[in-house]
């Protein structure tokens, strides 16, 4: 390609990746994800928000936050969250304060309540609002737990397409530099080429006696349109385009794998742990059988009884991946802590009760037939 193409190319490159980096980034820095964080105080049967402005198309939350408290385990009739269930919320967007200040967007009644995806939210345009939260008597014993008035949505599909985005650019913009150094280069390396070399016979025309035949140069090499850059660049714009607006679906279950030795269960404050064993089609707590449709109401009865939430899973090795699956995902929505025993954690807690003289089981049992 012909250098003074090249270098426009790369000034094209340069000029479009740059500014729109910048760009991007500022959008992404005046973007308000949580719009209101507002302290509040529980006397009052009715709270009123200061008004705050949404600057994004997007569906936003409504909670009463509270500080984390031992307290909301409990089911007799402490002081919880559960002080505040039963109350209304109210959304308003302030407009024109001459005619009609406000009206009402949305309430905690027109959100369908039967739908858990779409309680406690509301889908807002950019504009101003402000949200007022009725509650019931019993909810002033929650004031020492701070409790704040919150409108937030999520942030993290907005800095992952910008990030995309910025990578684009910075990609693009290297292709220009690089392009536009190539050009440089090409032009001064042809201008140096022209001064002629000192000779020994200045005054001596030299000439060409023997006839050179310049064969015409490859039209697909040469001229434009440089055909691999093209493919290239088509090929990258495909891939981001994919990279940034195509779905990214989660699936299977979070595991940490942390060094077996740092899961502290003598410290436990109970005579025995809390198991869950899974056989061929059987499933046991505790060395007692239930029923698959039974597991998951035995256990969270068992959790309610206990301080420490925290659940010892095992499976015999012929089980079938599906019941191991669903005695997992149960143990998680009951919002336990799960403990997995794989066969080598077994075999490493058995040599350590041997070496130390005590009981070769371990802290969970192996089966519910061993008991």
């Amino acid at each position: 390609m012909p250098p003074k193409i090249l270098f426009r190319l790369g000034l094209f490159l340069l000029f479009l990746s740059v500014p729109t980096f910048f760009v991007a980034d500022h959008w992404l820095r005046t973007r308000i994800f949580t719009p209101l964080e507002y302290p509040v105080s529980l006397d009052a049967p009715e709270l009123k928000s200061p008004p705050f402005r949404i600057n994004l198309r997007e569906t936003y939350f409504v909670s009463l936050h509270l500080d984390d408290s031992l307290d909301d385990y409990y089911a007799d009739g402490r002081c919880s969250f559960r002080n505040i269930q039963g109350s209304k919320w109210r959304v308003y967007r302030v407009t024109s304060p001459v005619r009609q200040p406000r009206t009402l967007w949305t309430d905690s009644d027109t959100i369908t309540p039967d739908n858990p995806y779409l309680y406690h939210a509301f889908i807002a345009s950019p504009g101003q609002y402000q949200l007022e939260w009725t509650l019931p008597a019993s909810a002033s014993c929650l004031n020492p737990r701070h409790p704040k008035l919150r409108v937030f949505t999520g942030s993290y599909d907005y800095y992952q397409n910008v990030a995309l985005a910025q990578i684009a650019c910075l990609f693009l913009s290297g292709t220009g530099l690089v392009l536009a150094l190539t050009a440089t280069f090409s032009v001064r390396s042809r201008f140096l080429a022209v001064t002629e070399a000192p000779r020994m016979f200045p005054d001596m025309v030299l000439r060409n006696v023997l006839p050179m035949a310049k064969h015409a140069p490859l039209p697909l090499i040469h001229d434009p349109p440089h055909w691999p850059l093209v493919c290239c660049s088509i090929l990258w714009v495909l891939i981001l385009t994919f990279m940034m607006w195509a779905p990214l679906p989660r699936r299977g279950l979070f595991v940490r794998w942390p060094h077996p030795n740092t899961i502290t269960w003598q410290t436990s404050p109970w005579p025995d742990a809390l198991e869950v064993y899974v056989a061929p089609s059987h499933f046991f707590i505790n060395g007692q059988e239930v029923s698959r449709n039974a597991l998951r109401p035995k256990l969270a009865a068992q959790l309610s009884h206990r301080a420490e939430w925290t659940v010892y899973f095992e499976a015999d090795p012929n089980t079938a991946y599906m019941d191991a699956i669903y005695a997992i995902d149960t143990i998680q929505e009951c919002d336990a802590n799960l403990v997995w025993v794989t066969p080598k954690m077994r075999q490493q807690w058995q040599r350590n009760a041997l070496a130390q003289g005590d009981s070769p089981t371990g802290p969970v049992l192996s089966s519910p037939q061993s008991r």
